[in-house]
């Protein structure tokens, strides 16, 4: 049961932290990267503005996630980036500090006092204010299971032994608290179970501060992954390393080598003294602003500007658009337009080849690029999506998601099709078959129009223009494949390449039917109108 209630506990903390920093951007308005990047003309205001940000957003790893994201839209510099980030970081240990009191006696009245306020009250800015009051006293619900957890597993002979072991073992605890904050994705949640801990009577201070240092590093290490996929993030991510990994290592072969008793001058309990000492940490880091242009040297040096330009991220989604899962639905499908535009352009230029009776080497590289923009488009939307919840959206855009989760299933026979398949049969049609050119192509144009106009409806249909536009397209599809069937019978003596294009658009006039009909589903019957 102990097991259990350390399990719950952990995530009690986790589920407040989320609710904690939702309940703060319903409070500011969920502009907090605007707000921030006002901040980011000099790095000293970057530093205060990340200082505040972390105060009213205390989840280090949302900290982290947003300064990534502040350096793919690429209007900030990533020395001022990392000014915020370091002082978000700062910010966040505020809450580690209230944590750090004995408070679990007061979680009812937290409780209490936020869900009358959430659930009661309608304006934006009191409800957040009860949903931060509410977060926070779940996390300290949470905080009480684990001590009590804590107190009775220490008095098991087994729980104390591996406390010895550990003890015996000092930096194996730091190396285990960074992977931990890492599969926690949370130094604020791994910190809190850390302070927890000293139920046990088996954790002396040391050991709270060299978990202390391994969460910074598992802190780093989160934004060096969540960075890693940008130049700018990359370098952000490593700059962090480069602060706090030469630190950590300092301070911890400091920490082993002094007495005891002298890391004891810190003020407060032992759970207060942790949280000291992870402030004065993420204090002392901050300090690397002063030496940003020496740093920024270094980086930039490890990792230099590519030879040539480094091509845009797939999609510009922003991940605090999750906290309102209406304008995330929204988001997604603003990327998904963009996406019919990159089949348009497949499309156009695999035409515009049969028509001019040419399909060089060049066009088949560039339509392999557009369709691997378009799949790595596709795996954003895909994980952005399965990241809005459900139960947050109104019926209209559960609709909505559904129909995009099944749009981005077909996605990739889509682009395929569009891609390199029509690419591969325009080119052996126009090397094979010169002469049947002149006369396929306007049977060709005509599917690839009527194509393009059932793509078109589609997107209309996705951006609730009318609501009878899925049905329109159930129905066109009919009308289309009579069209195709006809069309084949008409001209039986049509090369094979010319019949595999007129194959490849029925298949993709399926694929977009179905993807209509999950639209569909919920509306009624209408008439079909032009």
């Amino acid at each position: 049961m102990e097991t259990i209630n350390l399990v719950a506990g952990v995530l009690l903390i986790l589920f407040g932290l989320r609710f904690l920093r939702k309940g703060f951007a319903r409070v500011m308005g969920g502009d907090l990267i605007d707000w921030l990047q006002g901040f980011t003309r000099t790095r000293p205001r970057a530093w205060i503005g990340g200082v505040a940000g972390g105060v009213v957003m205390p989840s280090s790893t949302a900290a982290a996630l947003l300064s990534v994201q502040m350096t793919r839209r690429g209007n900030v510099a990533w020395e001022n980036v990392l000014a915020v980030l370091l002082g978000a970081q700062l910010g966040t240990t505020a809450l580690i500090q209230v944590l750090s009191f004995d408070l679990q006696a007061f979680a009812g009245l937290f409780v209490a006092a936020g869900a009358i306020l959430f659930l009661y009250v309608e304006a934006p800015r009191p409800r957040g204010i009860g949903q931060a009051l509410l977060a926070f006293g779940f996390m300290l619900l949470g905080m009480g299971l684990l001590g009590d957890a804590a107190r009775t597993l220490g008095s098991d002979p087994a729980v104390v032994n591996l406390f010895a072991a550990l003890g015996e073992l000092p930096l194996l605890f730091l190396i285990g608290a960074a992977l931990l904050t890492l599969l926690m994705q949370s130094a604020t949640a791994s910190i809190a179970l850390a302070l927890a801990l000293v139920a046990t009577g088996q954790v002396d201070l040391t050991m709270l501060l060299l978990w202390v240092l391994g969460a910074n590093i598992g802190l780093v290490l989160t934004v060096l992954i969540a960075g890693w996929g940008d130049l700018q993030g990359r370098r952000l991510g490593l700059a962090s390393l480069l602060v706090k990994g030469p630190l950590v290592v300092a301070l911890a072969a400091v920490l082993l080598h002094l007495p005891a008793e002298l890391p004891e001058i810190l003020p407060g309990t032992l759970p207060q003294q942790a949280a000291w000492g992870h402030t004065l940490f993420n204090l002392v880091a901050s300090g690397a602003i002063l030496f940003a242009a020496v740093l920024g040297h270094v980086v930039r040096s490890l990792v230099p500007d590519p030879v040539a330009a480094e091509p845009s991220a797939p999609t510009s989604l922003d991940p605090l658009l999750l906290q309102n899962p209406a304008l995330a639905i929204n988001a997604v499908l603003r990327e998904t337009l963009k996406v019919f535009d990159q089949l348009h352009l497949l499309r156009d230029r695999a035409m515009h080849a049969l028509s001019e009776g040419d399909a060089p080497p060049v066009l088949r590289r560039e339509m392999d690029e557009r369709r691997w923009h378009v799949l790595e488009a596709r795996d954003e939307l895909v994980e952005f999506l399965d990241a809005i919840p459900d139960d947050a959206l109104d019926e209209e855009d559960q609709t909505l998601k559904e129909t995009l989760d099944d749009l981005m299933r077909e996605l990739p026979v889509i682009v395929r099709t569009l891609g390199p398949g029509l690419y591969h049969d325009v080119e052996r049609l126009v090397r094979d078959h010169p002469e049947a050119v002149a006369s396929a192509h306007p049977l060709l144009e005509e599917a690839a129009n009527r194509l393009s106009q059932q793509m078109n409806t589609v997107a209309r249909m996705l951006m609730r223009e009318r609501p009878e536009l899925g049905r329109k397209i159930l129905a066109r599809k009919q009308e289309n494949s009579r069209w195709l069937i006809g069309a084949k019978r008409a001209q039986a003596g049509l090369p094979y390449p010319a019949w595999e294009v007129l194959d490849g658009f029925q298949e993709l006039n399926r694929r977009l039917s179905g993807v209509a009909y999950v639209y569909s589903r919920t509306e009624p019957e209408v008439a079909d109108e032009d």
